[in-house]
């Protein structure tokens, strides 16, 4: 039996194509594997499934996903299952975490079980793991491209697979995927492009950070609501900066820039700025008449 464990649903599909190529010769998928997209109310399908002879292949595979727990007072026809498994067939379950390393070892005990870790990558791991699929495309990715791909996508792999795919057709001459193909091809996140009005703005360019949050507010790029929690982040980070905490590392240059000018502000005006925030942030949920407005005026406060 195989648990394959983790929300990264990218990491979980390749996982299940490299069992069903091991278990299921070329032509014998619809006789040999069955799949439940969640455990069905009758265990009973998932027994005879199990406990039937491959056709043709070497084993039979039996993939249930949406697994909620492997303990037994969760799947107690798995336990009894194990104490008399089919030695021709592979039982896969698939579940976003193990609560308890107990009721793992409590199945290890009942028979043998192979674990596939499926857990969303992050930070150098994720870096790498984008380099990788670029290598594999025929592209080399530079640092700033993977580090830019993160801030417009996030870490979804499916999302970032299909980008570079995408990317290295459009580098394929160069053979070479770098920060402008990506600032080609993908439009900013929310969060990328909230995070430039605030670094304009604390730049000390209170103009230019009002008009990107107008035309970002109008075009639907942005919302109020998300401008007011990247401000409270902002705010939250100049704190620590102010505090001389490191900030997140995946900041740029001229981000950490304008958070360190912020963090020489005098500890009453960085108080007050964010109690601003909070102020504002209610009057929006108590149906401010021009959410616009305010959205402006604390601009205005950040760039003062």
């Amino acid at each position: 039996m195989i648990l394959c464990v983790g929300s990264e649903r990218w990491l979980r599909d390749r996982a299940i194509r490299q069992i069903v190529r091991r278990a299921i010769a070329p032509g014998f998928e619809e006789t040999d594997l069955v799949r439940f997209a969640e455990p069905p109310p009758d265990p009973q399908a998932v027994l005879e499934a199990a406990r039937t002879l491959p056709f043709g292949s070497p084993y039979r595979l039996v993939v249930i996903e949406g697994v909620e727990g492997i303990g037994e007072a969760a799947l107690p026809w798995l336990y009894r299952y194990l104490a008399q498994p089919n030695p021709r067939a592979c039982l896969v379950l698939c579940l976003d975490r193990l609560d308890r390393e107990a009721e793992l070892a409590s199945l290890r005990r009942s028979g043998s079980v192979g674990i596939v870790r499926c857990q969303p990558l992050k930070g150098s791991e994720l870096k790498g793991w984008i380099v990788d699929q670029g290598t594999g495309a025929g592209c080399r990715i530079t640092p700033e491209a993977a580090s830019l791909l993160i801030q417009r996508l996030g870490g979804d792999l499916g999302r970032l697979a299909l980008a570079i795919e995408s990317l290295s057709l459009l580098a394929s001459d160069a053979g070479r995927i770098s920060a402008a193909h990506v600032e080609g091809l993908i439009a900013p996140s929310v969060r990328e492009t909230a995070f430039d009005i605030l670094d304009a703005a604390a730049s000390g360019q209170p103009a230019a950070a009002v008009a990107s949050l107008r035309q970002a507010l109008a075009s639907g790029q942005l919302t109020v609501e998300i401008f007011m929690g990247a401000l409270g982040w902002y705010y939250r980070m100049a704190w620590k900066a102010r505090k001389g905490a490191p900030s997140s590392s995946w900041n740029s240059g001229s981000r950490q820039a304008a958070l360190r000018r912020m963090g020489r502000w005098p500890e009453g005006k960085l108080r007050v700025a964010f109690e601003e925030v909070l102020r504002a942030d209610a009057a929006l949920k108590w149906g401010h008449p021009n959410p616009e407005l305010l959205a402006d005026q604390l601009l205005l406060e950040l760039a003062s």
